[in-house]
């Protein structure tokens, strides 16, 4: 592995279709809003941060945001990612979608040194994605896992002073039955962005953490959501 290697990540955990190369001619991304048109125009977004560059000889590791997050949206991240790792033989990145807005938010500095930040995503079915994160100045310290609510039952975390709401979970703060969730900052529109995780990867300010691409798989927070790997769904020449 080069000490810069290039990186092709992408992202459809939420509305937004997110895809980036970081490579030796810099930072090459699209960031699209496409809600149930992912699979429609991942593979036009692919060829234009592409240019015309054939993969093999473009990239090093395939990063792919495995949610939590759209049940098809995720499918759809992980099958493109898989696919095109396993036909080059390329190791794969998993990343946290809802981690990945919090480095969104603060590479569009509206974070600071110690916030508190829930990051949310939206599930569509009157629950909501969340983790708790602290935002230490250059990175993400995690509090607890990735966990599915009712908007009126988030969790949130002793001692924890200015609060930060990302992501589409937002959309019920009405519900929001703690007094200093309502009082937080929000930003609503943050999404996760594959160009800023391929910059973060490759520059080595996030660790890279490579497995074969028949072990990547969704993040599901629900139980009992069938996925078949790479490896379980028959042979592939």
């Amino acid at each position: 592995m080069p000490s810069t290697p290039r990186i092709l990540a992408l992202d459809t955990a939420t509305q937004a279709c997110s895809l980036a190369l970081f490579g030796h001619g810099g930072l090459r991304r699209r960031h699209e809003m496409l809600a149930r048109a992912h699979n429609r125009h991942i593979l036009h977004m692919l060829s234009d941060v592409l240019q015309g560059e054939v993969l093999a000889d473009s990239v090093d590791v395939v990063a792919c945001g495995v949610g939590p997050g759209s049940f098809t949206g995720l499918r759809v991240a992980v099958s493109v990612a898989q696919g095109l790792a396993w036909s080059q033989r390329l190791p794969v990145h998993p990343f946290c979608s809802l981690r990945a807005q919090i480095y969104a938010a603060a590479e569009q500095d509206l974070l600071v040194e110690g916030d508190h930040v829930l990051s949310t995503i939206d599930a569509q079915i009157g629950q909501l994605y969340g983790l708790w994160g602290v935002w230490t100045g250059c990175a993400v310290a995690a509090d607890g896992s990735p966990f599915i609510c009712t908007p009126d039952q988030i969790p949130v975390p002793d001692g924890s002073d200015k609060l930060v709401i990302l992501g589409s979970g937002v959309n019920y703060q009405q519900q929001f039955s703690a007094s200093r969730l309502a009082e937080a900052a929000q930003h609503g529109m943050i999404t996760p962005d594959a160009g800023v995780m391929a910059t973060l990867l490759a520059s080595g300010a996030i660790s890279l953490d490579l497995q074969a691409a028949h072990l990547l798989t969704p993040q599901y927070v629900q139980r009992n959501i069938g996925w078949k790997k790479l490896s379980e769904q028959g042979r592939h020449d």
